[in-house]
């Protein structure tokens, strides 16, 4: 057996400790065992719930399945699918909270009484009919989650009161105690539910706005999730649907993420003006019209077609109205810098490898999820506001070279 062995760095103390080769390629293959097992463990889930739709009178695609990138779990399409095919058709009797075309959930107490139905389901464990369904789903974590220190870290840009907006509409307005189940159900509702109630496999798919390819429809016999768009879904690709266009603050207190593109971002100067911008890859609509919004949200186009509708919106705005932004940025102020915040981060993300789960390493891992969302928001600023005053700095040159 070779001698040959490696540097490794310990958690405990970041010094360097030499190991054979044998026990680090060892250590290597035990963590893509863990990974691969997770992966079989997501695939079994999922396929007992599909054929639990199945065996009561649901309809599954044979075509798409569970995939994990970057450690966030989607579904891809396996094959081709062409444009109109059905992904999914879930009966009313398994759509908690609507019963039927003309019984479907209603605002308010209609909603109590689906996060109350789904909590009794919880408690039922095995005996639920819905047993395979809400076994699968769970473990999703939101600023309503989140203990008052770990607020603090989104440093204003969620405050408490928005954070536990949720929290306060089911205690004033549901007549029940919010225990740990039922909080669980409230989290699962918020975060999954459509605009008629819970409907399992559906809220497996994830967002985008820019890449949406599935939209759900009703009918009398109960829902389907159809493929929209040109040209149809791609194999390989993974398959999207909208959750609305909504700002990046309220997508992360009622997600948790912050999505890829377009991300709708706004903000409040200490005078009490408001502004928005949309981001999109190397493109920042400035003020965005709502001839604009409708655009992003209803359209189904390609990334180059939203760039250029960017585009031109931004550049049509007066050289005072960028300016305004651009002073608007620099007028925002935060406890911490973007590069402190990074070091912050590194240092929690290497707590967290060494954390047991708990409540405390769910503390971690919240305190990480609120600084990467301020993070995230800092950048944006910085990026609209170069791009500002790029178009600013070619207008001069342009004017100078006119005189």
């Amino acid at each position: 057996m070779s001698n040959q062995s490696l540097a490794v760095r310990t958690t405990k103390n970041g010094a360097f400790v030499s190991l054979p080769i044998s026990i680090c390629c060892w250590l290597l293959l035990l963590i893509s065992c863990s990974a691969n097992a997770s992966q079989r463990d997501a695939d079994a889930g999922y396929a007992r719930l599909r054929n639990w739709m199945r065996e009561n009178g649901g309809r599954v695609n044979d075509r798409f399945g569970i995939t994990e990138k970057d450690g966030i779990r989607g579904i891809q399409a396996f094959t081709d699918i062409e444009e109109g095919s059905e992904l999914l058709f879930c009966p009313w009797h398994l759509v908690i909270g609507s019963s039927s075309l003309q019984d479907q959930m209603k605002p308010g107490d209609g909603m109590c009484s689906v996060v109350d139905e789904m909590a009794k389901e919880i408690r039922l464990g095995v005996d639920s009919l819905w047993y395979p369904y809400l076994d699968h789903i769970g473990g999703q974590r939101l600023p309503a989650d989140f203990i008052s220190e770990v607020l603090l870290e989104l440093q204003g840009l969620l405050t408490t009161q928005d954070a536990t907006r949720h929290l306060r509409w089911f205690d004033q307005r549901c007549d029940g105690e919010l225990d740990g189940t039922a909080k669980q159900s409230l989290v699962a509702f918020i975060s999954r539910a459509s605009e008629v109630g819970m409907i399992p496999i559906y809220d497996l798919f994830n967002h985008h706005n820019g890449k949406r390819s599935a939209k759900l429809t009703v009918t009398e016999e109960g829902v389907q999730l159809l493929v929209v768009g040109d040209g149809g879904i791609s194999s390989g690709d993974e398959i999207y649907l909208s959750y609305g266009l909504k700002t990046a603050s309220t997508m992360y207190r009622d997600y948790g993420f912050v999505e890829e593109w377009p991300i709708a971002w706004n903000f409040q100067t200490a005078g009490g003006n408001n502004f928005a911008f949309l981001e999109f890859p190397d493109v920042i609509a400035i003020n965005p019209s709502a001839d604009l919004l409708r655009a992003v949200w209803q359209s189904n186009i390609s990334l180059e077609e939203y760039l250029s509708l960017a585009t031109t919106h931004t550049e049509s705005l007066s050289s005072a109205d960028l300016e305004t932004f651009v002073t608007a940025v620099e007028n925002e102020h935060f406890p911490t810098t973007f590069e402190g915040d990074e070091v912050t981060l590194a240092l929690l993300i290497e707590q967290e490898g060494g954390t047991i789960a708990n409540d405390s390493s769910d503390d971690i891992s919240d305190r990480i999820s609120a600084i990467r969302y301020r993070m995230a928001h800092k950048k944006a600023l910085a990026s609209a506001k170069l791009y500002c005053n790029g178009i600013l700095t070619k207008r001069m040159s342009m004017g100078s070279q006119e005189l």
